[in-house]
């Protein structure tokens, strides 16, 4: 059974990493109730070893016998040739008892609520969840439990789960992420390895103008765990599938201990031997205790190397991944002329069966009852301590010792196939696949042209461009709103929404987007919105604002049914998918969407501040550019948003993609969009003469807008 721990009114889950069968086993011996792990496919850590289909098996088994749980994760974003073969590579697992599932794709959300409607969908941290806003639309997908962004304060992480009504699964220990999970391309852009494919090669852990400006240290809550439980956080959650069964098991064992102390006696004081262990576990240059009480601090940073430090507890490997085990009761019954019966049970099963063993009748020895439950309870090697014996035993019967064990072992089969088999679930049919290409293109459409600046200087430029629409981010508009509205000369105004919407007050919080879009709409003419969060669509909705929802690139909609969902929202239009190539757009296709092709992509969104941990935070709200040198000697554009407390860090290398005039027709988008950054008044203004002198009555050219440039991931892709 297993072991649960109550604070009045919930149940506290210590949820523990395994990237092997050996981590696993570790994790469990150390008291974890439940393990997320992942097979060779479709998992946020593929370097990890992670485990095989008949390892998950294995694990799966031992799992129901202890009471523990599993969650698979699924939390990577899928092509749509992938969607088709989700059903084989869930179906198993499935069948297996499988206890949930962790993913980031609302497409895969989508398809696993449509065809394994009983399997619980766990939200994984890379859907950057941050308000009850965007719980309320996953919830329809079936979602059980939201793991949200791990930037959430303590204070918002309660209103969450108080609005929400959903389990939350929250980090309490090891690495931090630099961006909100999943709201990250940087690795992706610079080398080819996509975060959001689980082959992030960690680009925050390289130096910056000479430090390592985006480097956290690792978390560590042990100290606060009493707050966590009262806050009524549902799962605990240490990182760490890359890590070893030393990790594992050290981690988790000191995390289950201070859990049950708090429980048992409500205290949370640490003994500074165990705080002193917990940090030399594979700890990043120092600790600290995240965001849970703190919006950034440069304290979390580690300016120097981000080096680990070493393990100091040597632990004995062979014990700490043995096969856990369960604690059960055997009552036996031995009878002359009889086959053997024994019935095993616990809190949950019983079984009772006749063995193949009949007892002789004794020449020399007769069994002892002594005798006989020594024997009965060697139960080593199995997944069972036999706790009591209860025996009713004839007098001068005779078995070897084999006969006994034989007894033994078919009365604990039995009881493992019991529980084994209670778990097992009926496939569901498998679905048509009937292919899938998009909507039919309509070429004879002449796309319009939007284009998103970040400074007044530039939207004076491109209101006197042959520009259809101009996308304005929304605290650019409030610090110029009068005088940016006069030089639209008639344009179309998008309004870009924050990158990120959260619980807390401020103008990114549910109240202050709403607030500010009620003003603009009642004094101003809103063509639409851009949104780049579910939190967004759903307060745009449900306030009943009018405009056009474009979803941005943070909207993934990487595969048809997250597009569908997205689409079924109330997205009008969606932002083309930055991560595929040509080939898997046509497939997937884009008709009617908006296709960026030009401009630096932001590759990073975070709530820790470089400017902040540079120079110190000023205080003001006006905002700051500035920018990051990496070990190439490329500079990465970085804006400081100090109204909504955000960064972004843009791409060193500029995306243009207008010469691929071919290609752009049979993708037939309905927008293209041109998004200006750093560029100066005057850089904007020569590229958009280029292109508007160039492009022919339908709006398309073949021309380079600038000579150094990239085309990101349209030739080559991700994996």
């Amino acid at each position: 059974m297993a072991n649960t721990y109550r604070d009045k009114n919930h149940i506290v889950e210590l949820l523990s990493p395994a990237g092997d069968i050996d981590c696993f086993k570790a994790a469990i011996n150390a008291g974890a109730d439940a393990v997320y792990l992942a097979l060779d496919r479709f998992g946020a850590r593929a370097n990890a070893r992670n485990l095989s289909s008949e390892e998950l098996k294995c694990a799966l088994e031992i799992a129901h016998i202890t009471g523990k749980k599993i969650y698979l994760t699924v939390n990577t974003l899928f092509k749509d040739d992938e969607i088709a073969g989700l059903y084989d590579f869930l179906k198993e697992p499935y069948r297996l008892g499988l206890h949930g599932v962790i993913v980031q794709d609302v497409g895969v959300m989508s398809y696993i609520h449509r065809y394994f409607p009983d399997l619980p969908i766990h939200v994984s941290t890379q859907a950057a969840v941050t308000s009850s806003d965007g719980c309320a639309l996953l919830k329809d997908l079936g979602v059980t439990r939201v793991v949200p962004a791990r930037e959430l304060s303590l204070d918002e992480i309660k209103k969450l789960r108080k609005e929400s009504g959903l389990e939350i699964e929250c980090f309490i220990h090891g690495s931090l992420c630099y961006s909100y999970s999943g709201k990250c391309l940087l690795s992706s852009f610079i080398g080819g390895r996509s975060g959001n494919r689980g082959r992030c090669a960690q680009p925050c852990r390289l130096m910056y103008d000479d430090s390592y400006p985006l480097s956290l240290k690792d978390l560590c809550t042990v100290d606060m765990i009493g707050k966590l439980i009262d806050a009524g956080i549902s799962s605990f959650k240490i990182e760490g599938r890359m890590k070893s069964a030393e990790y594992v098991y050290g981690v988790t064992s000191i995390y289950r201990k201070y859990i049950d102390r708090y429980i048992e006696s409500g205290s949370d004081s640490v003994d500074s031997a165990d705080m002193k262990k917990l940090i030399s576990y594979y700890t990043r240059s120092g600790n600290c205790s995240g965001y849970y009480f703190r919006h950034n601090d440069r304290g979390m940073i580690t300016p120097e190397s981000p080096s680990y430090e070493s393990v100091s507890d040597v632990f004995d490997i062979k014990e700490i991944t043995r096969i856990p085990t369960a604690a059960v009761n055997i009552s036996c019954t031995i009878e002359a002329g009889k086959a053997a019966n024994i019935c095993v049970y616990n809190d949950d099963h019983s079984i009772t069966a006749d063995t193949s063993v009949i007892p002789d009748k004794a020449e020399n020895h007769s069994l002892t009852k002594d005798s006989v439950t020594c024997q009965l309870k060697k139960s080593g090697g199995t997944s069972f301590d036999i706790e009591n014996i209860e025996l009713k035993l004839d007098d001068g019967l005779f078995l070897q010792k084999s006969a006994l064990n034989t007894i033994r072992r078919e009365g604990l089969d039995a009881f493992a196939d019991e529980i084994i088999s209670s778990h097992l679930r009926i496939l569901p049919e498998k679905p048509a696949e009937t292919g899938y290409s998009g909507e039919k293109p309509y070429e004879s459409v002449k796309p319009l042209v939007n284009v998103s600046v970040m400074t007044s200087e530039q939207l004076k430029t491109v209101s006197k461009s042959k520009a259809d629409g101009i996308i304005v981010p929304m605290s650019l508009f409030l610090q110029n709103r009068d005088r940016l509205v006069a030089e639209l000369n008639d344009k179309d105004l998008y309004i870009a929404l924050p990158y990120v919407v959260r619980e807390e007050s401020g103008a990114n919080s549910r109240d202050g987007v709403i607030g500010t879009l009620n003003d603009i709409e009642s004094k101003y003419n809103v063509k639409g919105y851009h949104v780049s969060n579910l939190e967004s669509v759903r307060i745009l909705k449900n306030a009943g604002f009018k405009g056009l929802i474009t979803g941005d690139i943070y909207l993934y909609s990487s595969n048809r049914y997250a597009y569908d969902f997205l689409k079924g929202t109330g997205v009008d239009k969606l932002t083309v998918p930055v991560e595929l190539n040509s080939g898997e757009l046509l497939r997937r296709g884009i008709t009617g969407e908006e296709l960026i092709i030009y401009g630096r992509l932001p590759v990073m969104v975070s709530a820790n501040c470089i400017f902040n941990t540079k120079m110190g935070c000023d205080k003001k709200n006006t905002g700051h550019s500035m920018y990051l040198r990496d070990r190439k000697g490329e500079k990465l554009f970085v804006y400081c948003n100090c109204a909504e407390c955000t960064n972004v860090i843009f791409n060193s290398a500029v995306l243009s993609i207008s010469d691929e005039e071919n290609l752009i027709k049979k993708l037939a988008p309905s927008s293209l969009r041109l998004s200006f950054t750093d560029e100066s008044a005057s850089e904007a203004e020569e590229i958009l003469g280029r292109y508007f002198s160039a492009a022919d009555e339908k709006g398309f050219t073949s021309i380079k807008l600038i000579d150094k440039y990239t085309k990101g991931h349209l030739k080559r892709g991700v994996d």
